[in-house]
Parts: C-alpha cells; structure tokens; sequence
C-alpha cells in the first residue's frame, strides 16, 4: 500500500529507507565531529611534546654546561693542590728517605673521612681506582693495566653521570704521579691510553686495603 502526498506516491519501504539515509548521514556527521575533536587532541598533544623535548633539550643543555662548569673547577683546584703537593714533596725529601711507600699507598691509607675533606674531587678519584685496581684492571706484562676508557665507566657508574674526557686525563696524572715511577700512562698500539701500574705497587696497595700493611699518613700527601 502506498501514501499519496501532494500528487506523490510513496510506499513505506521508502519512507523507511530515507530514515535510514538520515541516520546513517547522522551518524557520519558525529563521526567527523568525533574525528575533528581528535586530531585537535593530537595536535595539542604533538605541540606538548614539542614544547617538553625544546624545554629538555635547554635542561640538557643547562647540566652539561654546568658539569663543564664543575670540571673547569675541579681542573683549578687540582692545578693548585698540584703546586703545593710539589712544593710539600721538595720540601720533605730530605726528612723522609726512610719512607719506603709511594705516595699512592698515603692516599689509600687514608680514612675515609680524611680523604673526603682533604682531597680534591680527582685526587679522591684516582683514590677510589687505586684501591681496587686488582678488580678494575688486567693483567699485562708490566704488571696491571687500566684503560681510560674503563676509568671513565667505572667513574660513571660510581658517581651516576658523565665522566669528561679531561676528568679522566686528571685522574691518570693523579695516579701516575702519586705512583712514584711504579705507575706510568702509555698509548697502546691501537690507539688507546692506559694507566699501568706495576706488580709491586699493585701487592703494596692491595696489602694496605686489606690491612695486612700498615702506614703513617704523611703530611705532605694530603
């Protein structure tokens, strides 16, 4: 049966199929409104993202100068501590020839309290390589050998962020320098800077660590 309306005829399957036309129209509308709200989500989203990787990058940006910032110091304060350690080891040959310890052995020696007000930040790194150089380093036929690159990784995961470079060059003079001859820094084959220390000066700072030898604190050292 049909519907006559103003001289036309319409049969109820299409009346009902021009409702479903109009919903389904309905419905794609919402669809694209739904769709619009989210992308505009996304865009914010996108430009948060954006706006915190630029404020991270500058907080990045902000710690690394102030960790060059740090190292500049540290470098000033060794430089310093460095003169007057040498001024301290001229002036006290002559009053300690009996000394049989190298100057590394001292610094190891030293409690840990004493160490921390006492040595600079690369001094009391060199410290912490030292005493436990029989775990840290291998074995060559010089004695035992360290890496500069395993100096800055061991330095990093101790203290939990980035070693520089010159951080860890400080540390290498530190050791060769309070090694008394029995420590030395060479340039492997490959291209790469050690620190070699040899067996005795190895024996005599395991024997300290583990108490087995016993040592005055100089002065001078520290």
């Amino acid at each position: 049966m049909s519907v006559n309306i103003d001289g036309d005829s319409i049969s109820p399957s299409s009346s009902c199929t021009t409702d479903v036309i109009k919903q389904l129209i309905s419905k794609i509308h919402e669809q694209h409104q739904t769709i619009d709200s989210l992308e505009s989500e996304i865009s914010d989203i996108r430009d948060q993202l954006a706006t915190r990787a630029k404020s991270d990058a500058i907080d990045k940006k902000q710690i690394s100068e102030q960790e060059e910032r740090i190292s500049e110091l540290e470098d000033k304060t060794d430089d310093s501590e460095t003169s007057k350690d040498q001024s301290s080891t001229s002036d006290s040959e002559g009053e300690d020839t009996n000394t049989q310890s190298t100057a590394l052995e001292q610094v190891v020696a030293l409690p840990d309290d004493v160490a921390t007000e006492n040595l600079t930040s690369n001094q009391k790194r060199a410290r912490s390589i030292a005493r436990r150089i029989d775990e840290y380093g291998k074995s060559v036929p010089a004695g035992i050998a360290i890496t500069s690159t395993r100096i800055r990784d061991i330095l990093s995961g101790l203290e939990d962020k980035r070693i520089h470079r010159q951080t860890v060059q400080r540390v290498a003079d530190f050791l060769k320098r309070f090694g008394d001859c029995e420590i030395d820094t060479k340039e492997t084959r490959g291209g790469k800077d050690v620190v070699v220390f040899s067996e005795s000066v190895v024996e005599d700072i395991t024997s300290v660590v583990t108490g087995t030898k016993d040592l005055g604190v100089t002065p001078a050292i520290i």
